[in-house]
Parts: C-alpha cells; sequence; structure tokens
C-alpha cells in the first residue's frame, strides 16, 4: 500500500499549483491531480495580471502578498519565469483613487497618482482619456505556462507528486467521523486527510454531483477582445477601470490590446474556450473608446474567450465551508481575478492545515 499523502489538490491551475508549491514548502506530502495538461484550463487563458490596487483594503492586502510572491518567483527563477513590468492603471472616482493609495503605502507598494499630462507622456502611443489615474509601476503580468511549471517543478523537488491525465471522480468519505480519507480517481484511489478542490470552472459542477450544493459558485463567460491598429504599440499598461467595468493589458505578441468587458452570462461547467463574439468585440469598443480613443480605429483581432467560477465573495471562497465533510477545503470562485491571488489563496490555506 502506498503511503498517504497529506494533502491531495484537485486541479493545477494557478491556485491548484501554488498551493502545490507553497504546502510542500511548509513540509506537507502533497499529490497535484489534473485531467489535462499544465495550463490546458482556464489559467492558460487568463490575462494573468499581477496588480494591487483595491477597492477594499481587504482584497488589496491580499493582492499585495500575490504582487511580492511574484516578484521573488520572477527573481528566484532567474529568468525562467518573466515579469511583464508594463505598469498598472487604476480609474475610479478621485476619493476612491485616494483611499487606494493610502492602502498602497500601507503594503510597500509603489503608487502613485497621474494626471492628464503625466499619462500622456507616459504612454505616448497610447492616448488615455482620463483627469487621474492611480499607478503602479512595478506591476504588469506574467505568463500563465512559464509559471505554472516553475512551480509545479519547484513542489516536485520538495517531494510532492504530481499526475496529470487523472479524473477525480469523488472525494471518499468516512461515513463515521464524515471527514475526507482520499480521493476516487480514473487512476485508483488516494489517501489523505486533506482534499483542496481548485478546480477552476468545473468547481461548481463538481460539489453539486458530489455534495448536492454549489455553496455559493457558479460559472461565467468572460470575453477580452484583443483590439489592433494599424501599428504594433511598444507597450501599453494593464489596467482596471472602475468607472466603465473594463480591465486588461497590452499583447506583446501582436502588438494589440486587450480590453475586457463583462458579458455577464452564466454559463455550465462544460463550457470552456469559446469563440469570439463579434457582438460583445462591438460592445467592449463602444464602451472601451470613451477611456481609449485608439479603440475607435482598431480592428478586432482575437480573444481571451473563457468561463470561470464566480462567487459572491470579495475574494472568493476559501478553505472549510458548512455543509461539507471535514478536511474537504474549496479555493475557488475568484470571478476571472485567481492569478493574482493565488499566493493569498496557498498561504491562507497553508496556515489552516499547518497550524489547524
Amino acid at each position: 500500500m502506498s503511503k498517504p499523502f497529506d494533502v491531495i489538490i484537485v486541479g493545477a491551475g494557478i491556485i491548484g499549483a501554488t498551493c502545490f508549491q507553497v504546502l510542500s514548502q511548509a513540509g506537507q506530502r502533497c499529490l497535484l491531480l489534473d485531467d489535462r495538461q499544465l495550463g490546458s484550463g482556464v489559467t492558460g487563458a487568463s490575462g494573468c495580471i499581477v496588480r494591487v490596487a483595491h477597492a477594499s483594503l481587504q482584497a488589496t492586502r491580499a493582492a499585495a502578498q500575490g504582487y511580492h510572491f511574484y516578484r521573488r518567483l520572477a527573481q528566484d527563477s532567474q529568468g525562467q519565469v518573466p515579469f511583464a513590468q508594463t505598469g498598472y492603471l487604476h480609474f475610479a472616482e478621485p476619493h476612491a483613487l485616494a483611499q487606494m493609495q493610502g492602502w498602497l503605502e500601507q503594503e510597500d507598494i509603489e503608487a502613485q497618482l497621474l494626471d492628464a499630462a503625466a499619462l500622456a507622456k507616459r504612454y505616448p502611443d497610447l492616448p488615455i482619456a482620463a483627469g487621474q489615474a492611480l499607478f503602479e509601476p512595478r506591476s504588469g503580468y506574467m505568463e500563465a505556462r512559464p509559471t505554472l511549471h516553475y512551480l509545479v517543478r519547484s513542489a516536485i523537488e520538495q517531494g510532492g507528486v504530481y499526475h496529470d491525465a487523472v479524473q477525480v471522480q469523488a472525494i471518499r468519505v468516512d461515513a463515521a467521523s464524515r471527514r475526507a480519507v482520499g480521493v476516487l480517481t480514473s487512476n485508483g484511489n488516494y489517501d489523505a486527510t486533506r482534499v483542496i478542490v481548485a478546480m477552476g470552472n468545473g468547481t461548481s459542477e463538481f460539489l453539486i454531483r458530489q455534495f448536492g450544493h454549489s455553496f455559493g459558485l457558479w460559472n461565467q463567460h468572460i470575453q477580452v477582445t484583443r483590439f489592433k491598429g494599424a501599428a504594433a504599440l511598444p507597450t501599453a499598461p494593464c489596467f482596471i477601470d472602475d468607472t466603465h467595468q473594463l480591465n486588461g493589458r497590452w499583447c506583446p505578441l501582436t502588438g494589440g490590446f486587450y480590453v475586457g468587458y463583462p458579458t455577464g452570462q452564466r454559463v455550465p461547467a462544460s463550457q470552456g474556450y469559446a469563440a469570439l463574439d463579434q457582438r460583445h468585440a462591438q460592445l467592449t469598443r463602444e464602451q472601451g473608446q470613451s477611456r481609449f480613443p485608439w479603440l475607435q480605429t482598431a480592428s478586432v483581432a482575437g480573444a481571451l474567450c473563457h468561463s470561470d467560477c464566480y462567487s459572491e465573495q470579495p475574494i472568493g471562497l476559501i478553505g472549510e465551508q458548512p455543509g461539507l465533510p471535514g478536511g474537504v477545503l474549496v479555493a475557488s470562485g475568484f470571478s476571472g481575478g485567481g492569478f493574482k491571488m493565488a499566493p493569498y489563496v496557498a498561504m491562507q490555506l497553508a496556515d489552516a492545515i499547518t497550524q489547524g
């Protein structure tokens, strides 16, 4: 009989991979399982933006952990995991920006308020219609696959075990204690006293199928449209626009500019990647050109289209939940923001597991 694991992590997206690395470094014997190869799920279609400013102090502190984690990761990897430092702009009402700036100072994050002239000087190739924006000069984005590979390889070096092409069919629960004892998979049984469900857009369906409840999670379609101008943009910032409900970043491959606008479309777990919806691309252009006039003449040149798991929680669903067996922890529902929140989630779960 094989030795039981301390923790089994179901799902090898950015949440699962980061949990795998952090828990393995904390001395836990971990098993990471996924039914696909690394980067084949939601994380592979993510913009992987790493930024800190949020409209709440709780989310700002959580994102700051991610920011510092990824900056160290890029440095420790010696170039294997690049961090693209494009800068990050946050557009909101002036009083909200001032409050966010104060929070960033508390978290030791460099930030400054830029007026219209300063914005034009910093990004001369991308006109920005804004009287003011909060700027994080050292923020930016990562690349999904190198980050995932580095995290998983680091965990394996710490004694972790990783298997792909394995479908987790159920969490095994002891009837008497109502606690997790492992998982049933297409590759047989694996034993552990704790199971982390980090299945991205497959989480809600898995929980409903086994436990009859979604625990407040649902899937929503995301489309982040890539626009291309007559000439390639040499750079552009990552950004969030609270006023116009926009988000996005530069695309280094094409010199284009990704712009996202909510679809509001709930979808089943079976819908992962999808084709570009031209109607929504046009809606994104109409909404976005009031902030970025450059979009008026830019053409649609692709998109990141996929579903992700959403929740009503300010950050996401993290840890044990009322109604779930003991030892079953959820790490999902980050509403498109899982990449920047993954280190915070992993550290929260590591504290709960190692200290609990």
